[in-house]
């Protein structure tokens, strides 16, 4: 299948007869997605369409992924997803999860406590940094926490043709807390209240490790709420509607 169209700035989104290579090369954040679906490098002059396929992957639940991130005005047609395309979402969110918690947390955990236990660290200055890392960190997992063992298993649900009472997706999207604004609260910390006497390598380091953490976040909300969310309410409609009608 092809995705394309305009967009307002005239670019292209992205389609699945286009070289995977190309794609890639036109936004390094692709590799992130390519990475959570298990999709290996060494794509030659295939397509997207066709490394998707080699792979296992759904074209296009991997190509929505990507305009989402990309392009502000992408929304897709709900209608044409399959249950199993959405399971492959739900997936690739949780797979997400996982590499935020386990890879992307833990290394800007390091670079913390080499800033903390640095030499020239203030000991007060210090703690706050600390503390605030901490705080952000143990907020992040409640998040995520969440939507693992409450929200997923409610899509789940809803993919099997069951449906929880009391429960909608809705009530995800009225609570789906912004796990960005802490984080640029911790890189202003960085630029501007961190006095000197921090080893200002490690500091650079982990401001680049959250400029571009916050980049990732920003795109996985953005999946949710404009990807997850649709579809699943497009699916508790349909339920809704066969229960209607028998």
């Amino acid at each position: 299948m092809v995705y394309y169209c305009k967009s307002e700035d005239m670019r292209e989104f992205y389609s699945g007869n286009e070289k995977m290579s190309t794609l890639v090369n036109g936004s390094y954040m692709i590799i992130k997605i390519l990475s959570r679906l298990g999709i290996k490098p060494g794509f030659g002059e295939s397509s997207v369409n066709e490394v998707c396929y080699a792979n296992s992957v759904s074209a296009k639940i991997f190509l929505a992924i990507c305009n989402i991130a990309d392009f502000n005005q992408y929304k897709p047609e709900m209608d044409s997803f399959s249950k199993s395309e959405t399971a492959d979402l739900v997936r690739y969110l949780r797979l997400s999860h996982n590499e935020f918690m386990n890879k992307d947390i833990p290394s800007i955990e390091l670079c913390v406590s080499k800033i903390t236990s640095s030499a020239g660290a203030n000991p007060k200055h210090s703690k706050i940094l600390q503390h605030f890392f901490e705080e952000y960190r143990d907020e992040l997992e409640s998040h995520f926490t969440y939507e693992d063992k409450t929200v997923f298993p409610y899509v789940t649900g809803i993919l099997s043709g069951k449906r929880e009472k009391g429960y909608s997706i809705e009530k995800f999207e009225e609570n789906h807390s912004n796990i960005e604004a802490k984080l640029s609260d911790l890189k202003n910390i960085l630029l501007k209240y961190l006095p000197a006497g921090y080893p200002h390598d490690v500091v650079y380091d982990l401001l680049s490790r959250l400029y571009l953490l916050e980049e990732e976040f920003e795109n996985h909300a953005r999946v949710e709420d404009f990807l997850l969310v649709p579809l699943v309410a497009h699916l508790e409609n349909s339920i809704k509607s066969i229960n209607h009608g028998s």
